[in-house]
Order: structure tokens, then sequence, then C-alpha cells
């Protein structure tokens, strides 16, 4: 398998972070996102969207969404635990994954754009975009917060959700996110990093 992808997407992180968990072995291809190879005739045949992660078997066949990518690598190691098999425990971490895509992707992405994306770019930061897409990651952090409270992982053991959503606060220093304010989140996040398979995941900076 290859993992067409770019060091600095927190949605490629987090597939390669489960790549690393689950001991698969996926060849990493770098996606040059600066010059446009995203959009190459070639990478749009894998993945019409041109986006990074995509991941393509040997025989062809493609994956797009880092979501959906992580819940294929999962199942061909059901014995990993990551991706439940039974209905309600399969249903908690697909709400995970639903929130992390449809939710917190959004807003901490907001926040990321007016940060890191700006100054790579060389544009300047809007601090009334900034302001607000920080109070809607401190609405998602509240959420984290009252769930995580008495627990280690988000679904009680560990998923394919804390992979997902921890990916998205991995960069939250240039961000200028505090989990200060949020202990249960703070000591979760701190739990996600300190694991090998996370580590090895993380961008060059």
């Amino acid at each position: 398998m290859k993992l067409y992808e770019n060091p600095f997407s927190s949605a490629a992180l987090k597939v390669r972070a489960v790549i690393h968990e689950l001991g698969l072995p996926v060849t990493l291809v770098t996606v040059d996102m600066a010059k446009g190879e995203h959009k190459a005739p070639e990478f749009l045949a894998r993945n019409p969207n041109g986006k990074v992660p995509t991941l393509v078997e040997d025989d062809g066949f493609c994956v797009w969404e880092s979501n959906a990518i992580m819940c294929y690598l999962a199942a061909k190691k059901p014995e990993s635990g990551l991706l439940p098999t039974d209905a309600r425990g399969m249903a908690q971490v697909q709400q995970w994954l639903q929130w992390q895509a449809s939710t917190f992707a959004a807003s901490t992405g907001e926040v990321m754009m007016e940060t890191l994306y700006a100054k790579f770019f060389g544009k300047a930061k809007d601090e009334a975009k900034y302001a607000a897409g920080m109070e809607k990651v401190r609405r998602d952090l509240a959420v984290l917060e009252k769930t995580l409270a008495g627990k280690e992982f988000l679904c009680g053991k560990l998923t394919l959700a804390d992979f997902s959503v921890v990916s998205a606060l991995v960069l939250r220093t240039p961000m200028g996110v505090d989990l200060e304010a949020f202990p249960h989140v703070k000591a979760w996040v701190a739990r996600m990093e300190a694991r090998e398979s996370v580590r090895k995941s993380l961008p060059p900076i």
C-alpha cells in the first residue's frame, strides 16, 4: 500500500499514526502541495477532490477521506480494537469521527488558517476571523472536557476516535490554543502524544 500525504497535513498525521499503531507495511509518498502536485491529473485520477491523504492498494484500489482510510486500515486488523465490531462500540467511534470531520476540523481549521497557513502563504492574520475561530474551538474543547471526565480515552478504551480528534490539537502551540482551562483534555492529549505511533507521525517543526 501507498499513502499519498503531506507531513504538515493534520488529516495525514492521524492516518500515519494509525499505520504505526497497527504496524502496517505502508509506503509514504509525499505530495508537494506548494507545487500543486495534488491538482495534477495523475493525482486527481486517484482522488478527484485533489486532497491528501489518499491510500492506494497495490491493485489500484483507492480510499480517500482520512477517517475512511483509518477505518479501512483498522478493519485489516480487527484484533487491535481500534474499530469495535459490536454495534454500540462502532456507533460511538463513528459519532466521534463524524464530529471531528464536521465540527472540530472546521473550528480548528479556522484558527489554523489565520496562524500556520497565513504564515506559510505570507498572508496577514485576520484577528476577527481568528477570534471567531477560537471561540468555536473553546466550545468544542468544552465538549471534549466533559466527555473525558473520568475516562482515559474518548470511548473508554483507545480507538480511532482518539487518533482522529487529537490530530487537530497537535499543532496547538503555533495555533495559540491553550488547554489549561481544560485539564481532562490536556491530560488526554499528553497520553496520546506519549504514544510512539503519534510521536513518529508528528510534522517536522
